[in-house]
C-alpha cells in the first residue's frame, strides 16, 4: 500500500489504497467494510471490469457509474429515484475522467450497513477523492453489495 499526500492531495497507487484511504475516513461513522466496484456484465468472463466514469451530487447523494469497457451503467443504490443530471467526476489533479469506485460501508452491531461513503481513485494519476455519502434504512451488509 503506498497512500500519501501530494500537494495537498492523497494519492494512492492501487485499489487497496483507495480502500484504505476509505477506511482512515474522519469525522464520519466508521467503515468497517470496503467493497471495489466492478461492472456486473457476464460479457467481462472472469477479470470484471473496474474502470468507471462517474456521475455523482455530494449534495443530492446519488451517484450513478458507467463501465468503460462495456458502457453499462449502474446506480448507486436509490440514485436513478432522484436523479438530477449531474455533472460527470473529474480528477481535480489532472483531469482525467476514468476512476477506480469503491464503497465504504458503516455497520451496525447486527452486520446491518446504515451509512456508504462512496469515493473514487483517478487510473491517470492515482488522486483520490470522496464522491457522496448515503444514509440508508439498515440493510444486510451483503445485500447492499449489489446495489454499489
Amino acid at each position: 500500500m503506498t497512500l500519501r499526500t501530494v500537494a495537498g492531495r492523497r494519492i494512492g497507487e492501487t485499489a487497496e489504497d483507495l480502500q484504505a484511504w476509505l477506511r482512515q475516513l474522519d469525522g464520519c461513522p466508521s467503515i468497517s467494510r470496503t467493497v471495489l466496484a466492478s461492472c456486473p456484465s457476464e460479457q467481462h468472463g472472469d477479470e470484471p471490469a473496474t474502470w468507471f466514469y462517474v456521475e455523482a451530487d455530494a449534495a443530492e447523494s446519488i451517484a450513478r457509474r458507467r463501465c468503460l469497457s462495456c458502457g453499462q451503467t449502474s446506480d448507486v443504490l436509490d440514485s436513478a429515484e432522484h436523479w438530477n443530471y449531474p455533472r460527470m467526476w473529474s480528477c481535480s489533479g489532472c483531469g482525467q475522467s476514468i476512476a477506480e469506485v469503491a464503497a465504504g460501508l458503516h455497520l451496525e452491531d447486527s452486520d446491518d450497513v446504515t451509512w456508504v461513503a462512496l469515493a473514487a481513485r483517478c487510473v491517470e494519476c492515482g488522486s483520490i477523492e470522496g464522491l457522496t455519502d448515503f444514509n440508508v434504512d439498515p440493510i444486510d451488509s451483503e445485500a447492499i453489495a449489489d446495489k454499489l
